[in-house]
């Protein structure tokens, strides 16, 4: 799947409401025009960090920390669809706002 950044871009901001009424304070970036570029969300509630990178290749990383613990979780997705996208973004606030946290 050749992801289109704006597209991320858009999924994330469509998800605004929803993570702000969940306590999520995020910010959006962008990385430099490359062969392979990519964008991110980092992430942070009271016990939780996280940041989700996307590349235009498809590939993404989830890094996320409990903050109390130290637990760190990193998951790879090789996406090849909108839904895809979806689903890693669903994945994404699950994580943030559920409890208890799970590896």
């Amino acid at each position: 799947m050749d992801l289109d950044l704006d597209d991320f871009a858009d999924a994330v901001t469509a998800r605004a409401s929803q993570w702000n009424s969940a306590g999520v304070r995020w910010e959006l970036h962008r990385g430099p025009t490359r062969d392979k570029s990519a964008a991110w969300i980092v992430c942070t509630t009271t016990d939780r960090e996280a940041q989700l990178t996307v590349w235009t290749s498809g590939e993404a990383e989830l890094d996320l920390v409990q903050i109390s613990t130290g637990t760190v979780i990193s998951t790879h997705y090789e996406m090849s669809t909108a839904a895809d996208l979806t689903a890693c973004l669903d994945e994404l606030t699950h994580r943030l706002t559920s409890a208890p946290f799970r590896t």
